[in-house]
């Protein structure tokens, strides 16, 4: 299965997994609690989860959080091989 992430701009406490789970009815398999809640600008409020992509739509903007995505969680690998750098001069 493939994941998203999701954004939560909440007003007030910072969400955390649990708050997640319960406040959008997600079972531990629909959200991944190692990516965990990750704060994009703490300042604005802006928080960033990792859900399984059909978990998406079940998240939706509240009076109190904000929400916006899906977006798109694409793996991040070096490009070609490892250069070496010649550090003797």
């Amino acid at each position: 299965m493939a994941k998203v992430m999701m954004t939560i701009q909440s007003s007030g406490k910072a969400p955390t997994v649990q708050s997640v789970k319960e406040r959008y009815g997600l079972t531990d398999d629909e959200i991944d609690p190692q990516f965990g809640v990750v704060a994009v600008d703490p300042d604005a409020e802006l928080y960033m989860v990792l859900v399984e992509d059909q978990a998406a739509p079940k998240l939706g903007s509240q009076a109190d959080w904000s929400v916006k995505g899906p977006y798109s969680n694409p793996r991040i690998e070096p490009f070609g091989p490892p250069e070496a750098s010649d550090k003797t001069q």
